[in-house]
């Protein structure tokens, strides 16, 4: 399934993948695709058929991918084949093997804000809750070149993850002290608070949900 489709006729489909069984989070990013999306996409948000309710360590996340090949080749396999797919997860769980699976661009959160907080000049922050997951980042970071960009990683905690002051309080502080130019956010858990801690913000805050919608949707106009 490696071949690119010819595009039909009408709106562009965008399939997002929540690779983790929670129906609450699925919802959360169906809505989130859609804003970002605007007019001329369809959001289909899907939730793993297995799994883990929250994905904390590797474990998880190697069975995440597997079920974010299950979910995205069952959509191909019902004829609802999308013209594009986000793997709305911020470690990225199945990426590789899915672009490889798939006749349409496949984006995942992670890639996508590296790259898009990467796309300016100076170091950044890779912020984000669990410190498996800060971990797995910095390898993942390796494998796109960027391990010299990143000034460093830092796991929020739960409490954090709640608060969005708090939130702001410990990553600006953070980033100043490692010299860090901007900050990368990032975990669908904690999309309901990227609003209010990037509004009090005094350096950028790159949301690498958004951007990953974004680019998703380009490749697939391209």
């Amino acid at each position: 399934m490696n071949d690119r489709p010819q595009k039909a006729k009408g709106p562009l489909r965008l399939l997002v993948i929540n690779p983790n069984t929670s129906e609450a989070i699925t919802a959360r990013l169906r809505a989130l695709a859609e804003e970002e999306a605007g007019d001329g996409v369809v959001v289909s948000a899907v939730t793993a058929r297995f799994g883990a309710p929250y994905i904390s360590d590797r474990a998880g996340a190697a069975v995440a991918a597997e079920a974010v090949l299950d979910v995205a080749l069952a959509e191909f396999q019902d004829g609802a084949a999308p013209d594009a797919i986000v793997i709305a997860c911020f470690g990225d769980p199945g990426l590789k093997a899915l672009q490889e699976a798939v006749p349409c661009p496949v984006v995942g959160f992670a890639e996508a804000g590296l790259l898009a907080a990467a796309a300016e000049p100076g170091p950044f922050l890779v912020a984000t809750n669990g410190e498996a997951w800060c971990d797995m980042l910095s390898e993942l970071s390796a494998t796109i070149g960027l391990s010299d960009r990143i000034a460093g990683f830092l796991s929020i905690g739960d409490a954090a993850a709640r608060d969005a002051e708090l939130c702001r309080a410990m990553i600006t502080e953070e980033a100043e002290r490692i010299g860090a130019a901007r900050v990368v956010l990032g975990g669908a858990g904690l999309i309901p608070i990227l609003g209010p801690v990037a509004r009090g913000m005094t350096l950028p805050l790159v949301d690498p949900h958004r951007a990953a919608i974004r680019k998703a949707i380009a490749l697939a106009r391209t």
